[in-house]
This record gives C-alpha cells, sequence and structure tokens, in this order.
C-alpha cells in the first residue's frame, strides 16, 4: 500500500470505521472515494490489512515540543504505564496501539488517537472519550460542531497533542489525569482552542470574569 495523504487516511478512517457507517454527502473530497476504490482499499477482504494500516499511522504521529520528537502514540503508551505504575486509584480496563480505556472509581473514560475527524459526532458515547489526532484541515468545522452541540462537546474532547489544544467541555478525572501526566513528564500544557473559547463567550455560554 502506497503512502497515504491526510485527505486519504481521514476518509478512509471513517469509512472503514463500523461506528461512522456511510459519510453524508459532500463530507469528503470530490472523487476521493472513487480514488480509494479503484486501489481496492474499500474492499472488505482488505479491512484488516487497511485499519492496521491507518492505526500505525495515528499511532506514529510526530509530536514536535520544542527539541524533543515523540509520538502520539508513544504519549498515550506513557500514559498507560504511568497509570498502572503510579496512580493507585487508576485502574486500565483496555490498552491497545491507539485506544486506551481507564477506570477512576465507577467512571469509565476512554482515549483514542485518529488520522482524522470526519463523522466524530458518531463517535460520541455516554463515556467521556478523547480523540487525539491532526485538527488542522477540521478545525473550523470541529469548533463549529461543538459550539452548535452541546451534547456533543460534554461527551467528546478533541485534541492535537502537536498544536496543544483541545476541544470540548468533558468532565473526566481520567483527563485531568492525562493533563497532569503531561505537564509532569514533558513540561506542556494542553490550552482551549482560542476559537472554541470565544465562540462559548460570544454565546453567553461562558464569562471570563475580570481581576
Amino acid at each position: 500500500m502506497s503512502v497515504l495523504t491526510q485527505e486519504q487516511a481521514e476518509v478512509l478512517e471513517a469509512l472503514t470505521d463500523q461506528r461512522i457507517g456511510a459519510l453524508p454527502d459532500g463530507a469528503a473530497p470530490e472523487g476521493l472515494v472513487e480514488e480509494l476504490e479503484a486501489e481496492g482499499l474499500l474492499e472488505p477482504a482488505r479491512r484488516e490489512e487497511v485499519v492496521g494500516v491507518l492505526e500505525g499511522r495515528a499511532a506514529g504521529r510526530p509530536v514536535q515540543w520544542g527539541a524533543l520528537t515523540t509520538t502520539q502514540g508513544e504519549v498515550l503508551a506513557g500514559f498507560a504505564r504511568h497509570c498502572r505504575e503510579e496512580l493507585d486509584d487508576v485502574e486500565v480496563s483496555s490498552d491497545e496501539d491507539t485506544r486506551l480505556s481507564v477506570r477512576w472509581r465507577a467512571e469509565e473514560s476512554r482515549f483514542e488517537l485518529r488520522n482524522g475527524f470526519l463523522g466524530v459526532d458518531r463517535l460520541a458515547t455516554s463515556t467521556p472519550t478523547m480523540l487525539l489526532g491532526d485538527v488542522e484541515r477540521d478545525l473550523d468545522g470541529l469548533v463549529t460542531l461543538f459550539l452548535d452541540r452541546p451534547e456533543l462537546r460534554s461527551r467528546l474532547a478533541v485534541c492535537d497533542l502537536d498544536r496543544l489544544e483541545r476541544l470540548g467541555t468533558v468532565r473526566s478525572s481520567a483527563f485531568v489525569y492525562f493533563e497532569w501526566f503531561l505537564r509532569d513528564a514533558y513540561g506542556v500544557k494542553l490550552m482551549p482552542v482560542p476559537a472554541f473559547t470565544q465562540g462559548l463567550i460570544d454565546r453567553g455560554i461562558i464569562s471570563l470574569g475580570m481581576g
């Protein structure tokens, strides 16, 4: 399989994710689905191979923090080890290359590495979930979606580790532990996407007091 572009990976990931199903008209760039079909990448017999390539690509996405270069897969694996070895009140429920589930008391939370965010609203469940990936292509659409859908932003968080930005208003102790881990292990801090914060202010959902 040839190296996938960001557009190809994002569309292919959505089309092979059974939780998402068919994409709405116009969601993918014109002709791209046909291109993927012509290359045989949407054939059921190749699904396992394609998913493996996509997961490897998501896990291997480079993250640059100053002089430090790592990958989002290495960060997630490091957090899983941190939970097992250093957090007595957090239990790792499941741990894969691109997915991690942890439990704090009765609260289950999930982390998932993505190549993109097409169909992101279909990934929201009652379990607080953080999706990690490259938001650059989807940022404007994600901001609008999260502003328009309060039930979505309360269940789902989107995080770009390279940009150190996040979207969402999910309450999850595991997400707090994850941010503390980033601070303590790497000396970095996640910040809300400025346009998302401004949108919440403009709609009167939050206010920033003075002093």
